[in-house]
Order: structure tokens, then sequence, then C-alpha cells
């Protein structure tokens, strides 16, 4: 507006100036008053094409705000990935190996190579099957004290160490090797393994633990963990401390277990997952077969996951499908066996070289946090091997078959063995239709995924 003024005045100017030209016999104003007219009107239309490219041309009001584009909102889904091993034992030649001299010892090589997997996960679970008690409690059926392996396990304090330090940070504590350093030596591994910040569960050390759900909280999802085991070896819990491990005998009546799952739904818990200790070893599938309908069971009761363990072989991944409280389907997944993540069981020691190797599962979970609903989102397997020749390391199979066998210290021919067991393994894994149910269950999670999006 200024500027129009300024125009005018120029204008008003030039008038006279040519009023006084003409009587003066100048036809032009002067040079300098023209000049300064021309550039005024010059920058006010410069102006005006500016504010007419903009939207805002001034009118002499307040101009209208530009409206801002509002961002669509977006449902709350948060996801955890777990990781799942199998059972982790210390047998003799592995304490040996791992042996410094006085007193000291390192089990860390065995997780070098595994590590970045089992870091992956926000919950790395495993089977912690040999105690922790230390070297002065003496072994309940043959009266040793030390370091020992089978029958009675108990491995030095730094095998929990080097688990903490490969990424697991929760450990079930329910096997049949669970007593086998006795009340005094459970309660002394209990401890070890927790003062480590190493989530238990499984076997606690009070009625009131016991009572209370094992439910492991990350990023707004909560997890219940339950372990159960078949047996302890024929060897008896304490009159009075009978809370200390949860077992039921060849998982003939799993009422207890049921209430377990009921009971951490109740506290809040948006999934549960159930660790059994159970079956027959050695054997390729579970046996007894009743073992499946057990499963089925448990899915049906409201667990979503069953990670089996204790046949010491691999056994087959299986899907079960129920109905929720809302008439929604369901799915939860259960593997019979792990197998063996870490161990010196071996061929031709046992009766199959299926002893020597592990499946190692990786697992999302979501839960739209604005409904509550939690649902199984992913599921990956790895294959691994134990590489007894060179320090236990713990050998994912794909990886090492993707690189050169110099790497993981491998001959060729060994390389070509590992192929041939990497499949088998992959047969026993698929045997109950694995991935042709994982399909269904993917579309369960997307159905889900698609419908928190539609409500917003």
């Amino acid at each position: 507006m200024r500027r129009i003024y300024f125009i005018i005045l120029a204008l008003v100017l030039l008038a006279l100036s040519f009023n006084i030209g003409m009587r003066a016999g100048d036809t032009f104003p002067p040079g300098e008053l023209f000049d300064m007219a021309a550039a005024a009107m010059a920058g006010e239309q410069q102006e005006q094409e500016t504010l007419e490219e903009n939207g805002t041309i001034e009118t002499g009001e307040d101009p209208e705000p530009a409206e801002e584009i509002a961002e669509e909102p977006e449902p709350d889904l948060r996801t955890v990935n777990m990781i799942v091993a199998g059972d982790i034992t210390a047998h003799v030649p592995q304490i040996e190996q791992a042996h410094l001299g006085d007193g000291n010892y390192d089990f860390t090589p065995s997780f070098e190579i595994i590590k970045p997997y089992l870091q992956e996960g926000d919950i790395t679970v495993g089977d912690l099957e040999t105690a922790q008690a230390g070297p002065e409690i003496r072994s309940v059926a043959w009266g040793v004290t030390g370091y020992t392996g089978f029958p009675e396990f108990n491995a030095p304090q730094e095998f929990s160490e080097a688990l903490k330090k490969a990424g697991f940070n929760t450990l079930t504590m329910a096997n049949n090797h669970t007593m086998d350093r006795g009340y005094e030596g459970l309660m002394n591994s209990l401890s070890h393994v927790r003062g480590l910040g190493i989530e238990t569960f499984g076997a606690y050390k009070s009625q009131e633990e016991r009572d209370t759900p094992t439910i492991i909280e990350h990023d707004g999802v909560e997890i219940a963990f339950i372990g159960y085991t078949y047996g302890l070896n024929g060897i008896p819990v304490p009159e009075g401390h009978e809370y200390c491990v949860n077992h039921t005998p060849e998982f003939q009546d799993i009422t207890p277990v049921i209430e377990d799952i009921n009971t951490a739904r109740e506290h809040g818990a948006d999934l549960v997952a159930v660790f059994p200790h159970w079956g027959n070893m050695y054997v390729s599938e579970p046996q007894p077969q009743r073992l499946r309908d057990v499963a089925s069971q448990l899915a049906a009761a409201g667990a979503d996951l069953i990670m089996g363990g204790h046949p010491h072989y691999i056994q087959p991944l299986e899907w079960f499908f129920n109905e929720d409280e809302n008439g929604e389907e369901r799915a939860a997944l259960a593997i019979y066996s792990l197998g063996n993540f870490l161990s010196n069981q071996h061929y031709p020691h046992n009766q199959s070289p299926f002893v020597e190797y592990g499946a190692l599962l990786d697992i999302d979970l979501t839960k739209n946090k604005d409904t509550g609903e939690a649902w199984i989102s992913g599921v990956d397997y790895e294959v691994t091997w134990v590489h007894r020749d060179w320090r236990h390391r713990i050998l994912p199979l794909s990886t090492v078959f993707a690189d050169s066998p110099d790497d993981y210290n491998l001959s060729q021919s060994k390389l070509e063995e590992l192929e041939v067991w990497y499949q088998k393994n992959i047969e026993v894994l698929e045997k109950y239709g694995h991935s042709e149910d994982k399909t269904r269950a993917m579309e369960i999670s997307d159905l889900l995924y698609e419908q928190a999006h539609e409500n917003y």
C-alpha cells in the first residue's frame, strides 16, 4: 500500500513538473523524476505478480491462513521379536575345553558365530539344562561335588555368563535335570542366573513366586512364560518346597498348565508361551503321539506358543487354529522339540547325527494397543549345528552354506554332509505342514493389520 501512495505522489509531481516544463519550454519532465516513478510502478507490478502466485493478494483485509493438510491417524501397533533356542547343556568335554586354569573358564567361543542371531531378539529364550550350583554342592544321586556332565549336570557359573553375553535374557529352568544338585543347588542356580539379569521361569524360590505369573513386558507387549517338565529323573522335591519346580508326570494331567494359562491371562498377559519339557528322547516325531493332542488342548486353552524340549532331536512344527472370545480365528504355533542348541552329544556316540542339530526360531508377536488384540505376525527358523572340533561353536547352517567352508573350519566333505542333514531336518520341521499352515496364519495376521487401519 505504501508503494501505491508513492506512485500517486510521483504522478502528481510528474504532472507539476510537466506543467512547469511546458512553461519553461521543456517538453519532458526531469529524467530523475521519471526514473523514480517508473521504478515505483515496476516494483508494484512485481509485488502484485508475487502475491498472485502465492494466492495472497492483499485486499486490505487479513489474508486467509493456508489450509494445513492433516496427517492420517495411524493405529498403535507394537511388534516384539522373540528368538527361541532348544536344550542348552554342558557335558564334561565342554567344561574341560573351556577350562583356562586356576579355576577359570571361558565358554564364549561356543557363541561366537551364533551371537548376532541371538542378539536380534527383544526376548531371547532357551532351556538351561544344567545346574549352576557352584562346586561345593553335592549331587543328589551320585553324591559328587565339582563340575559334572551327564547324568547329573553342574557347570561353572561362567557358562550362564557366556549365555548372557551371547544375548540370552530369558531361560526356562523346568527340565528333568532341575534337581540334579538338590533344592540348595537349585536355589544357588536361580540366584546366580538371575543375578546376571536373566529372567527365569519354571522354577521358583517361594510359593509366592510360583503363584505369580512370569510376564515379560517389552514395548507395551506383555508375554507370559510358563515352563513345565514331565519329571525329575526320580529325584524327589523336598516336602514343603513343592513350589520350586513345575512338573506334571508325563503330561498325563495338564490341568495345572491350563490353570497357569488362565492365571496369566487374568494378570494381563497379551500372549502366552508354554515351554513343555516332554516326550521320548532320540526320535524325530513326538512320542507318545498323544502329545499332539496335548499341544492342541494347550492351544485351545489360550497358549499362543508351545515350545518343546527334551528329545534332543528336532521335531515338527505344527499350527493350531481356534476361535477367540470374539469368534475370530486365532493361530497358535507348536514345535514338539527344538533339538540341541548346545551340547556334546554326537554321532556315532549317539545313534544318529540328528542329535547334533537344533532349530532356532525367529518369531514376531504384534499387539494392537488400541484394541488389545495380540497375535503371531511372523515366523522363521534356522537349523544350527554344533562344531565339536572347533570349541563347540554353534553354526547357523544357511549362513555357512552361503560362505566359504574355510571360514568355519570345515572340509568340503564335511560341508556336503551338513547339507544332507540340513535337508533332513527341514523335512522333519515341515512334516506337519508348517509352511502351508503358516500362510493361513499370516492371512489372519494381515486381516488384523487391515482391521486396525480401517478403524482410523
